[in-house]
């Protein structure tokens, strides 16, 4: 470990110095965050990632499986920029979800383990009035719809009043050879153009193409759509045409404030089943002192019979939905690796989410706030000789204070009264819910 520092410290030495005779921009940026499960009811409901799944599973107990763990997740880049920004380059390590006391990671005694990822690297470049960029750089399509990290080119200007966005993204690959010219890759093409008519309002368009000539059921018949679940990076290989229009975009008057996102999706999947899903997002809020209210509602389409050709449900490509701002229950909060779902929805079954939510500034140091939710699917899941669309209501409540200007600490928690769509997670299912679900997340985080 002394090895490594003392490279590490001498590779600083020679970008300073290769900055001072080049002079070349050096920035150091990071986010390290300690991650704490204080308390859950359901450890295996808790414990990963699986909404998007249509397989059945069983992963509520009738009695409590209470758990708690810490886990931490660093994250530290560079940027180094020379001809007066016109070239800069950005490389981002991550150390991702390092669960405390895991040996098999390095978070065990005497640590030592192989747990650095490449989250960032790409070149970002002046070019004709705009910028590129090109590498492993992050996706900000929708948080609805893709969110995440992805190989590809971006390119962006401003022209015409608006600024206009281009890019390609390949988020699947597969060699050819003699034998298969199958063009299996997974390509995606990318156009938005944002337009600023008044000094508070911003609207956005967007056109999103994802296509793969990859396997069908000619191909494969043995095909089993309910493994893939319903998330597009895990069909990755296979034949598909997906478009993505969308129309978001904020808006402020006075004390008031509006966000929304309207996504529409057609094509079609293994050239059998045609995409028809769609998600609405809506925020209204009101500032009223030192605090906000805000009343948050989402449609994520479903899809009623996954047995005929129409693929009605909304599907996200590659997302994390923020459960601080929907529920804490559902998706992802403090503890931000482990979280029941990373989409917007319930399997192919979409969601309906009815939120409101207010949040109080205590001082220039705490914020505090609460939200009350009701939720269910956009159409009911099914299973046995059961049926229901509905999740239940739930409380959440948060206080985040800042020790320092840079570290926040954090704690939240989230109390869902199970209404019967969570019987389909239950061991014991006989058609009602018979255990509500208690999360209880801190965090530390560090950034800078």
């Amino acid at each position: 470990m002394r090895v490594c520092a003392r490279a590490l410290l001498g590779a600083v030495a020679v970008l300073l110095l290769a900055g001072a005779a080049m002079a070349l921009e050096v920035a150091v940026h990071g986010d390290f965050s300690n991650e704490l499960r204080l308390y859950s009811n359901q450890a295996e409901f808790f414990r990963g990632d699986f909404g998007y799944q249509t397989e059945r599973q069983h992963k509520i107990g009738r009695s409590s499986a209470s758990d708690s763990f810490v886990t931490a997740k660093y994250r530290l880049w560079s940027e180094i920029a020379s001809d007066e920004g016109a070239v800069k380059g950005v490389y981002a390590i991550e150390m991702g979800g390092l669960r405390y006391g895991d040996s098999r990671r390095g978070g065990g005694f005497s640590g030592d383990g192989v747990n650095l990822e490449t989250r960032w690297a790409y070149t970002d470049l002046a070019l004709v009035g705009g910028r590129l960029k090109l590498g492993l750089q992050p996706v900000q399509i929708n948080p609805f719809l893709w969110n995440e990290t992805a190989t590809g080119a971006h390119f962006q200007r401003d022209l015409g009043g608006a600024q206009w966005q281009l890019a390609w993204y390949r988020g699947y690959e597969v060699v050819n050879t003699e034998d298969s010219n199958d063009f299996q890759d997974l390509d995606a093409l990318y156009l938005r153009c944002l337009l600023k008519p008044a000094t508070d309002t911003n609207l956005g368009l967007f056109a999103l193409w994802q296509h793969s000539d990859g396997k069908t059921l000619t191909d494969e018949p043995a095909f089993n759509l309910a493994e893939r679940g319903n998330y597009l990076k895990n069909f990755a290989g296979y034949d598909l045409d997906l478009y993505t229009l969308g129309f978001d975009g904020s808006a402020r008057q006075g004390n008031l404030f509006a966000r929304w996102d309207l996504l529409f999706q057609f094509g079609d999947l293994l050239e059998k089943q045609d995409f028809g899903g769609y998600l609405i997002h809506l925020d209204l809020g009101a500032k009223s002192g030192s605090g906000s209210w805000t009343y948050t509602f989402w449609l994520a389409s479903g899809d009623k019979d996954a047995t005929d050709d129409d693929y009605d449900a909304f599907i996200a490509t590659d997302c994390d939905t923020n459960g601080e701002t929907s529920s804490v229950v559902l998706f992802e909060g403090y503890a931000s690796d482990d979280y029941f779902s990373a989409v917007p929805y319930v399997q192919d079954k979409g969601l309906i989410l009815n939120r409101l939510g207010y949040d109080h500034q205590l001082g220039q140091r705490l914020t505090v706030g609460g939200a009350i939710l009701y939720l269910l699917t956009a159409e009911k899941v099914r299973y046995a000789d059961q049926a229901s669309d509905r999740i239940g209501w739930e409380v959440d409540a948060y206080a985040r204070y800042l020790l320092y200007p840079q570290l926040e600490l954090a704690l939240q928690g989230g109390y869902l009264w199970a209404d019967d769509v969570l019987d389909y997670y239950e061991n014991d299912d006989d058609g009602q819910a018979d255990s509500n679900l208690l999360v209880v997340n801190a965090r530390v985080r560090y950034r800078f």
